[in-house]
């Protein structure tokens, strides 16, 4: 199967605020996609970052995906853009772990249903 780690990585990192860092890990067979952005609000702290995303697609839906044609990919890629929207929009990025602290994270899963269907 093609490799979308990539592309799914640019989709991601467009959404996101300043300074975007978003890595996708090798080894799992679901793809993971991590995301923090800088969080310009902390004068004390001007490098602060958001709590990291954790966007996990599963091997069912990856697969799904690599079987449509380029329409059904890109229709693909524009319900995920827009599932990912809805989830930044109700998601609070701020946190109030110290220097050196990782702050909690959140895990956002999406099967084969929203990115496919």
């Amino acid at each position: 199967m093609k490799d979308f780690s990539n592309h799914f990585r640019e989709l991601v990192k467009r959404e996101l605020g300043e300074d975007p860092r978003v890595l996708v890990p090798r080894g799992a067979q679901d793809m993971m996609i991590l995301a923090t952005w800088r969080l310009a609000r902390d004068a004390l702290r001007p490098n602060k970052r958001s709590r990291m995303i954790r966007v996990v697609i599963s091997q069912e839906a990856l697969a799904d995906y690599a079987r449509g044609g380029d329409d059904l990919r890109l229709a693909s890629d524009e319900r995920f853009v827009a599932w990912f929207r809805r989830q930044l929009s109700s998601f609070d990025p701020n946190h109030e772990s110290p220097l050196g602290v990782e702050p909690p994270s959140v895990t956002w899963p999406l099967g084969t249903g929203i990115l496919n269907s």
